[in-house]
């Protein structure tokens, strides 16, 4: 799956200055082994004569260039300083290079299946030593046999699993199998913050860790109010600042309970069922009675500036939020720069785990692996690839904080450190296990068939009407399922283009729209 390749300029000041602080001097003259690109395919993963003279460790990718600079500058660039005697190779299955100069649509584009190309990376003398992945490539990875576990590497270098995050740990067993066979310098997760202070004017019990969802929603509802001013304050907002996409901002709530709209194998909607019209009905009896500010729409007053943009847990207008690490950093913000805010005192506020359905108290919300790094089977350099994953992922470099700030290290020291310094509770964040990405693999199946877009559209809209009390929940359901399977079922062309006909000008337009945005 393609990475972002975006650094931004305090990253680089960060990385460079870890390099004049790491010991080690640079390797002179020495320039990267190529890697040889194939006449026929996309697949680069082939060695050349140079590299398999030197001492090269070589690492596997799934999209992007030969020597990609993100991969580089992220992971390799600083281990490569501190051994000069190591060289380098960042190998991609599918080299995107070679897409620059084709026809999105053509078959030559269409027919590369990225584990097929993968696979190629791992066979004979063309074996990388290492594969950074994603989570779910990791679990066919791992199906596939093609990576080792790491136990016996972590056992001789004293390597403990416990100076993990838990969730980290769970979540990469959990795509094992229930062994480890990867591990990640980094990942995200969310907890929820709450107001102190307003919970203690308003004598409402403060939330704590391992909440179910309905004790949640019984103190959100505990917890709204009016401020002095007259003005709603709302119990819990999914999110700081309004959504314009209410589905999305539910997510919390229906990704670790699994709950997904529709099933392409199938080609069946998964909508009309009692989960989904229990959620919907509660959802949106909390917003008639302003426990939740779902339904509002983010809006901006040209008369009144608004220093926290949109913010509702800043603003003291939603007692709870649920948030990433990274927020917590806002929040610590806002009060040094207090005097300059007019009308804002800053409160006192806490963190505990995101709430959790019965039966699945051990699985959180928006919490996601970052890359995922593993020892390839036919490796010959397995004890050198373990040395950099070992690196990697080590308390040395997880201490320099230079993982991406959305993020928290994967460690418990690091995690532990970052708490203090930001002031959050890092067992909010560290405990609760990665759900099921159904969310992500339908957001993929829309990326790869744009058409489905329809789907979630609908579904939005009709979500919007039942928490306006326009129409009720089982009816909006039912329409969504029958939409649903509209799109799901075509009618397609057999380029897998919709077909809408002469009479439907304004179905033209938006095809015409969607094309645009996905050429």
């Amino acid at each position: 799956m393609q990475k972002e390749k975006s650094l931004s300029w305090k990253g680089v000041a960060a990385a460079l200055t870890a390099l004049f602080l790491l010991p080690g001097c640079f390797s002179a003259g020495s320039e990267q082994p190529s890697v040889e690109a194939p006449e026929e395919g996309v697949s680069s993963g082939v060695k050349s004569e140079e590299s398999e003279v030197a001492n090269t460790l070589r690492i596997g990718i799934v999209t992007g260039e030969a020597e990609d600079r993100y991969y580089r500058e992220t992971y390799t660039d600083i281990y490569e300083y501190m051994h000069p005697e190591l060289d380098i190779e960042i190998v991609p299955a599918i080299d995107t290079t070679r897409y620059r100069y084709l026809d999105p649509d053509s078959e030559q584009v269409r027919t590369r299946v990225p584990l097929e190309e993968l696979q190629k990376l791992t066979e004979g003398k063309a074996s990388v030593d290492v594969l950074i992945l994603d989570a779910e490539m990791l679990r066919s990875a791992v199906d596939k046999g093609w990576t080792q576990p790491l136990a016996p590497y972590m056992e001789k270098t004293g390597e403990a699993e416990q100076e993990f995050a838990p969730a980290v740990i769970n979540g990469l067993k959990d795509l094992g199998g229930g062994q480890l066979y990867a591990l990640t310098p980094d990942y995200a997760s969310s907890a929820l913050y709450y107001n102190v202070d307003w919970f203690e004017r308003h004598n409402v019990k403060p939330p704590e860790d391992g909440m179910t969802w309905d004790e949640a929603f019984a103190l959100a509802r505990a917890a709204s109010g009016e401020d002095e001013e007259g003005a709603t304050t709302y119990g819990l907002s999914f999110t700081p600042t309004l959504a314009e996409d209410p589905l999305w901002a539910i997510r919390a709530y229906t990704e670790p309970l699994g709950l997904s709209t529709f099933d392409l194998e199938s080609e069946e909607m998964k909508v009309d069922t009692p989960q989904w019209l229990e959620l919907w009905t509660e959802l949106a009896d909390m917003t008639k009675q302003e426990a939740i500010p779902l339904a509002l729409r983010a809006a901006t007053d040209p008369e009144k500036y608004d220093p926290f943009g949109g913010d509702l847990f800043l603003g003291e207008k939603a007692a709870m939020t649920i948030a990433d690490s990274s927020y917590a950093s806002d929040l610590q913000t806002a009060a040094r720069n207090a005097q300059r805010i007019s009308g804002f005192d800053p409160f006192e506020w806490k963190t505990v785990t995101v709430p959790v359905h019965p039966g699945k108290e051990d699985i959180g919300a928006s919490v996601k692996l970052g890359d995922t790094f593993s020892i390839v089977s036919s490796s010959t350099r397995k004890d050198e690839a373990w040395e950099f994953i070992r690196f990697v992922t080590g308390e040395r470099v997880q201490a320099m904080e230079l993982h991406d700030p959305y993020r928290m290290p994967s460690r418990l020291d690091a995690i532990a450190s970052e708490a203090e310094k930001y002031g959050y509770r890092s067992d909010a964040f560290t405990k609760l296990r990665p759900a099921e990405p159904i969310a992500e693999r339908e957001d993929q199946a829309v990326q790869a068939n744009p058409q489905l877009w329809q789907i979630g559209d609908a579904g939005r809209q009709l979500f919007q009407r039942v928490l306006e009390g326009q129409i009720p929940a089982k009816q909006a359901l039912e329409q969504w399922e029958n939409e649903g399977r509209r799109w799901l079922k075509g009618p397609f062309t057999d380029e897998g283009t919709l077909t809408f006909g002469t009479e439907s000008p304004q179905w033209q337009t938006l095809l015409s729209l969607l094309n645009s945005k996905t050429s």
